[in-house]
Formats: C-alpha cells, structure tokens, sequence
C-alpha cells in the first residue's frame, strides 16, 4: 500500500510546453500502476529506493537519482520494489517543444532511463507547483515558470547539447523568423536580432544565406510587406498606419519599398485587391 501520495491535476493551457499533472508519492512495497497507456509524457524522479519498469518487452530497474520516460501512446507497467520501495515525484507534460526538448537531454523511445547528479532542485520545483492548484491568471504562470525550470534543471544535469552544428543553425534560423515575425512593428534591425540570438551579424548574415538564400535584412523587408499586403486588403485604416504597423516610420519610405518589391503603390494595391468580405477586426 501506499504510504504517502499528493497529486496535483491541473492542464495549463500553453501550446509549446503544458503541464497535466504533476505529484509526489512513497510507495509500499505492493505498488504497482499499469499496464495502461497514456496520452502524454511522463518523466518519474526517483528519490529513494527502487523500483521495475516494463516498455515494449524490455525490463528496467530503477535505482535512487534515476528519472524514467514514459512515452504517449505505448503499453507500460512499473512497480515498487518489494524490498526497497521507491520514492519518486513526477509530472505529466504535452506540448510542441516536448521532443526537441527531450532529445537534448538524450531521452527517447530508444533512451528511457536517466542518471541525475542531484533531484533535490527538481523534486522542491515539483512540489512547490503543487502550492498553486487553482487554475488562475498568476498560479498558470507559477507553474509554467517551474515546469521550464525543471526542464531547465534537467537538461543541465544531462549535459544537454545539439546533435550537430545543423541543429544550431536550424535553431537560430527558427527563433530569428520567430522574432523577427512578432516584432515587425518596431523598426528592426539586424543588429536588434543578431543582439537578441547573442551572435555576430556576420554569423546571421551566413545563416540566412545558407538556409533561406536571402540576407536577414530581405527577410525582414519580406515579413512587413506580407504583413502590409493582408492589411491593405482585409482593413480600411490609412496607408499611413499600415505604414507604422509594419515597423516604417516614414510613410514615404514605405511607400518606395512596397512599390519596389510589389510594382504598385499600397493606394494602387488596396484599390485592386481590397477584400471588403473578410475585413480584420482592428
């Protein structure tokens, strides 16, 4: 039976990285969970003692320090040890960045099982999230904060890396379209991007070029008129809010560059493509 056991439940509602639930539990040595599959990722830190865990036909012990992965979608069983029992918290997570994430930190299908120097840290983030089971405003933004920290935690006790020196390009590459697409109002500079990845500009310069065959500066010139072309077709605002909503300060400025790279003025655009049927709410 078990001894002790507090389970906090609670989905947060972020895309990227969300919790489902998360807990502590002191098992006895008749504990079991499963076989059952789930719907998310699980990660299990063992805090004391040990215990069995049983994935496709495969059977692993579990020692003090070690967290497992338990994937969505696939049949597991794991118990306490009838002898030495174990001590574990854990949470239960979904969301888009959950892969990449994982695969930093070496965890996959294929590698379940880690060894981590110190739980302390992960094990007091855990259950300080458990400190905030009302789902509101400020308590979801405690636990994202936590949930980012123990991966955090995680991935600096596993020494986590990039496979390759792709993988480095693939992300800087990812976060500057990222950036530069939320920040197309401000006047962005490739200096302001460069600063923000915290590499040189000639080092973004080679990225863009290698993986998108445009300079950073195209790029971002590309992003504002596509944003200036869906305004002028689905709002009625003026050409020179268009103008500011994009990141140009001087309409006339926008006006030569729009002109430039599409043939026509924003007034001859608008007149030509406006869309009255599928106008923005602004």
């Amino acid at each position: 039976m078990n001894k002790q056991k507090y389970v906090m439940e609670l989905k947060t509602s972020s895309k990227e990285l969300s919790l489902v639930s998360c807990g502590y539990e002191e098992c006895g040595p008749t504990h079991s969970y499963g076989p059952v599959v789930r719907k998310y990722h699980t990660l299990h830190f063992v805090l004391s003692g040990c215990g069995h865990y049983y994935v496709n036909d495969k059977h692993y012990i579990i020692h003090q320090n070690q967290c497992f992965l338990i994937n969505p979608n696939v049949l597991t069983l794991y118990h306490a040890d009838s002898s030495n029992p174990w001590t574990y918290v854990w949470i239960c997570f979904s969301g888009e960045t959950v892969p990449p994430i994982l695969e930093h930190c070496n965890l996959n299908s294929s590698k379940l099982i880690c060894y981590l120097s110190d739980l302390g840290p992960i094990r007091e983030l855990i259950l300080d999230m458990m400190n905030y089971p009302s789902l509101t405003p400020s308590n979801e933004l405690y636990i994202q904060s936590n949930l980012y920290r123990i991966f955090a935690k995680l991935e600096e006790q596993t020494g986590a890396s990039f496979s390759d020196i792709e993988s480095v390009n693939d992300f800087y590459i990812s976060r500057a379209i990222d950036y530069i697409q939320h920040n197309t109002y401000e006047n962005l500079t490739v200096q302001n991007i460069a600063l923000y990845l915290n590499i040189s500009r000639s080092y973004l310069f080679s990225l863009f070029k290698r993986h998108l065959n445009v300079s950073p500066q195209q790029f971002i010139t590309n992003v504002k008129l596509t944003n200036a072309r869906e305004l002028l077709t689905k709002t009625e605002i003026s050409i020179a809010t268009v103008a500011l909503s994009c990141g140009y300060t001087n309409p006339f400025a926008f006006s030569r560059a729009f002109k430039k790279e599409v043939g026509l003025t924003p007034s001859e655009y608008r007149k030509i493509y406006y869309q009255p049927d599928e106008l923005l709410n602004c």
